[in-house]
């Protein structure tokens, strides 16, 4: 009966350490996603600001050159208010990288809430176990880091339901020039 139950606390034992090794993985997976969506962003609002520049260096062009038109030379004022609308066009939809940054913000705070039920879950494994031969105690540890990981998981789930709500003072202007 002993040596069932040391086999059996054995089996336990390494079963508990296959899921800490799968937690720290997935932990280690997500912290490289995190870091990615948080380039990603820093170059979105880089390659953002040069475009809205350049949009607005153009225009302001355009508008100084509608307004005066050097005597004896064609006046194209007409097709400078074509391409203006054209800039402003693309301004526009330049400004969705507003909502872009929301959606990436939003992934990162489902990512950092599945880090930390997953280091949650790790604390709970690392705390030793009372009577490492009995395999109750194994599995109860087992449990408590899948309970932890399952609340995690239904967490994500619950955030990618929720409606992204605009934060009012990380949003983008909405000036076109």
């Amino acid at each position: 009966m002993a040596e069932q139950q040391a086999n059996g606390a054995g089996e336990a034992a390494q079963a508990a350490n296959l899921l800490v090794t799968v937690a720290e993985s997935l932990n280690e997976r997500l912290a490289l996603t995190a870091g990615e969506l948080a380039r990603s962003q820093v170059m979105l609002r880089e390659a953002s600001g040069e475009l809205m520049t350049a949009f607005r260096g153009a225009a302001d062009r355009l508008v100084a050159a509608q307004r005066s038109v050097p005597p004896g030379t064609v006046d194209r004022r007409a097709e400078y208010g074509v391409v203006l609308d054209h800039l402003y066009r693309a301004v526009e939809h330049l400004q969705s990288h507003d909502l872009v940054n929301q959606l990436i913000d939003a992934q990162k705070q489902r990512v950092d809430g599945m880090r930390q039920k997953l280091e949650e879950a790790l604390t709970l494994a690392s705390a030793p176990v009372a009577d490492p031969k009995r395999p109750d105690q194994w599995i109860e540890r087992s449990r408590a880091m899948l309970d932890c990981i399952v609340a995690g998981i239904r967490q994500m789930d619950e955030d990618a339901r929720a409606p992204v709500h605009k934060d009012k003072a990380s949003a983008g202007s909405v000036d076109l020039f």
